[in-house]
């Protein structure tokens, strides 16, 4: 039943399958060292299946073994491609999801050209002719398929540079680049005769200039501000800083623009260092403004003074946890200039109450709007 290569592949599968429950018991359960061996199992068991299914590629008759022995129509590296795309599946679930989705797309797309070209291969006997069968059907995906992943594969490279670069050596490497590939096409342009052998030579070392540099930023990681700042959480909600000045980060490129007003319930409007409101519908100023609780609502806030104001919502306190700290609770808008709007949208949990009244305040400008959630 079993054939001599299907023991060894077995024999192998058998070994692979004590060693891995070895190392997740005495070694680690959960590093990249338990995943190669489940890999190594399921590569193992594999062809352990395609070994018996194969019989060793025994025949029993004549024509069996000269069908055996005729050779493919036409090479195929896509079993490469199919083994590049698991291995960076593996790689992907112990590492970054982008390589695992990047794995997953080059194991389906090995896998169908793989699947394809075996189809074609054996359509004739004619190898010219099997060609333009396998075009005909791959042929409108195909290129527009490759050059989807590799416009991605650029995309990730070159954002893995200018991650890791300063700003200004990013703008400069982009010039660069911009204008290396510019004068390349002017040359290729003016000299039809050089472009086939140039470019037979210029991508394959553009390609391996860009691998390698995205390769190195990946490993060296993103540069020390953005460290800092993904570490720290500059723009969390929790590091608003809504007072009269201006904050460091969450100010900056403030987005003084409202495009839509379709759900805005009020406007708050600073004017001579006076705080109005009015209700959408009533055409008088009121001192009050209603909100559902547990609903989206959005309020429109209107900077007419001369300086830069913010518009700040306070809705009462809590306790930070299990302690006994307790510490105020509200959002805000970014610095507003003159002349300009901002939108805040709100949706509150919990009432107001008589002991913790809610209310809308501009720092630096006098008067507030109380806000009543029911």
């Amino acid at each position: 039943m079993f054939t001599t290569g299907s023991k060894y592949f077995i024999g192998l599968t058998a070994l692979s399958v004590v060693a891995t429950v070895l190392y997740l018991f005495l070694v680690n359960p959960s590093d990249l060292g338990a995943l190669a061996l489940v890999g190594l199992i399921t590569s193992a068991a594999t062809l352990s299946g395609v070994s018996i299914f194969t019989r060793d590629s025994d025949t029993e008759t004549v024509e069996q073994a000269v069908d055996a022995s005729a050779g493919p129509a036409s090479a195929s590296f896509w079993p490469i491609v199919v083994a590049l795309g698991a291995a960076m599946v593996l790689l992907g679930l112990a590492t970054e999801p982008v390589v695992f989705v990047l794995g997953i797309a080059v194991l389906v797309g090995g896998g169908v050209e793989w699947m394809v070209q075996g189809w074609s291969d054996r359509a004739s006997a004619n190898a010219a002719y099997n060609s333009e069968v396998r075009a005909k059907v791959l042929g409108g995906i195909e290129y527009p398929g490759l050059s989807a992943v590799l416009t991605i594969i650029v995309a990730f490279l070159f954002s893995r540079i200018f991650l890791a670069v300063s700003k200004d050596a990013a703008t400069i490497f982009f010039m660069l680049v911009a204008a290396v590939i510019f004068a390349l096409g002017f040359v290729f342009a003016a000299r039809t005769d050089l472009r086939k052998k140039a470019l037979s030579v210029v991508l394959p070392v553009s390609i391996a200039l860009l691998a390698i540099a995205g390769v190195v930023s990946a490993l060296s990681g993103e540069r020390k501000q953005l460290v800092d700042a993904a570490r720290e959480d500059h723009f969390a909600i929790e590091h608003r800083e809504c007072g009269e000045e201006a904050s460091k980060y969450y100010d900056k490129h403030a987005n003084n623009r409202v495009p839509l007003r379709k759900a805005v319930i009020a406007t708050i409007t600073v004017e001579n260092n006076e705080v109005s409101a009015k209700m959408i519908g009533l055409d008088r100023k009121v001192d009050t403004i209603t909100i559902p609780r547990m609903n989206s609502t959005t309020v429109l806030f209107r900077n007419l003074d001369d300086s830069e104001r913010r518009l700040v919502v306070n809705l009462g306190s809590a306790k930070v946890g299990d302690t006994d700290v307790v510490e105020p609770l509200g959002t805000c808008t970014q610095l507003t200039g003159k002349g300009q709007e901002q939108v805040l949208t709100l949706t509150i949990p919990k009432p107001a109450t008589a002991e913790e009244p809610f209310s809308f305040t501009v720092p630096g400008a006098n008067g507030e709007i109380k806000l009543v959630v029911p």
